[in-house]
């Protein structure tokens, strides 16, 4: 993938995962092997798709109004920051 195209994934992560509540990106966008080391979690980590749900709706249970607005965006290498 391009960086842009990197760029343009992120974005509709975040915006439909986060704004819209849609769940079933993460399916489309995460790897069943993907794992995020995260101390705020309550295992320390969030692993595949399930992981990232779970955090997704606790994040959305927290903040109901959530509202992300991506405003820059960079990247390099296959990562987007």
């Amino acid at each position: 993938m391009t960086s842009e195209e990197n760029k343009a994934l992120t974005r509709h992560f975040l915006e439909e995962a986060f704004n819209e509540g849609n769940l079933g990106v993460v399916d489309e966008i995460i790897a069943s092997d993907y794992v995020l080391h995260d101390p705020a979690s309550p295992e320390g980590e969030l692993r595949g798709p399930e992981g990232v749900k779970g955090f997704v709706q606790m994040y959305r249970s927290a903040y109901p109004d959530t509202d992300l607005t991506v405003e820059d965006q960079i990247a390099e290498g296959g990562m987007v920051w």
